[in-house]
């Protein structure tokens, strides 16, 4: 295991809101080009999983021309993590939201599926913002792509310290493992 020795608030209760019913966790569900990778994602905060919900919900009602809201509805899910198995896992955490979270950040965007073998990582969320900062960065609006001075000013317009956490998984075997149960839960 590969869990950062300074990393001691490991959480054993997640969120994931979304606005479908999950049956099962399947990690293949997960969008490509995410933060972490293609897998599935959990936050820390209650709050954090509600505001992903809400922004999901926006997305398919506005992408479902003529549906109604009505039609979908805003989840959120519980998960509970089987903490005994942790010790047995390759866990990635990343403490704070510096040059090599911006790495991991960059290579994971840019590669798709899942570019690295961890089982778990943990670290912070990129926001709302962040898609419009990775955009300016690979246009070369803050200096040469690549160049350390360029990744400190998209850091700086990332807004780092308003970060949430999330945990990803991203392989099937570790979630049906690490996830000992989940339930929906009232999000109001």
């Amino acid at each position: 295991m590969r869990l950062n020795s300074m990393y001691r608030s490991f959480k054993t209760i997640l969120y994931h809101g979304t606005v479908s019913e999950i049956q099962r966790i399947d990690v293949n569900l997960g969008r490509e080009r995410k933060d972490f990778g293609k897998g599935f994602y959990m936050a820390v905060s209650r709050k954090q999983a509600v505001g992903m919900m809400h922004k999901k919900y926006r997305e398919i009602v506005r992408r479902s021309r003529g549906k109604q809201g009505d039609d979908f509805a805003e989840r959120l899910y519980e998960i509970s993590l089987n903490e005994s198995i942790i010790s047995t896992l390759d866990v990635k955490v990343f403490e704070t939201a510096d040059l090599e979270w911006l790495d991991f950040v960059l290579m994971c965007r840019e590669k798709g599926g899942m570019p690295h073998d961890y089982d778990i990582v943990i670290g912070p969320t990129a926001d709302d913002d962040t898609a419009l900062c990775l955009k300016a960065y690979w246009d070369g609006l803050y200096g040469k792509v690549g160049s350390d001075a360029a990744k400190k000013i998209l850091l700086n317009n990332l807004e780092t310290e308003n970060l949430g956490i999330q945990y990803y998984i991203g392989k099937q075997e570790v979630a049906d493992r690490l996830i000992a149960d989940f339930k929906e839960i009232d999000w109001r």
